[in-house]
């Protein structure tokens, strides 16, 4: 089997630390199930769960960082804009 290689510009786990130490909110522990970085947008979406989203609620007081939540008002996600930001 080929083995690949997959790099990214930022460190998804690191942006998800400081996101999360930024927001001031706690999100318990997550297992996260994919990651998925926009390059040309500058967002990292983080996905928890399988569950259909069906609403948004800002974190911060900026609108960065934003949990999305399924129809149990459960964190299933994470939208964090300006991700390179929080890469540093």
């Amino acid at each position: 089997m080929a083995k690949t290689e997959v790099t990214m510009p930022i460190d998804p786990l690191k942006v998800i630390k400081k996101d999360i130490s930024y927001s001031g909110k706690k999100l318990g522990a997550r297992k996260i199930i994919a990651i998925n970085f926009d390059e040309d947008a500058d967002i990292l979406y983080v996905k928890f769960s399988h569950s259909k989203i069906v609403d948004t609620e800002p974190l911060d007081k900026k609108g960065l960082v934003a949990a999305s939540l399924d129809s149990s008002k459960e964190i299933a996600g994470l939208v964090i804009m300006e991700a390179s930001r929080f890469s540093e």
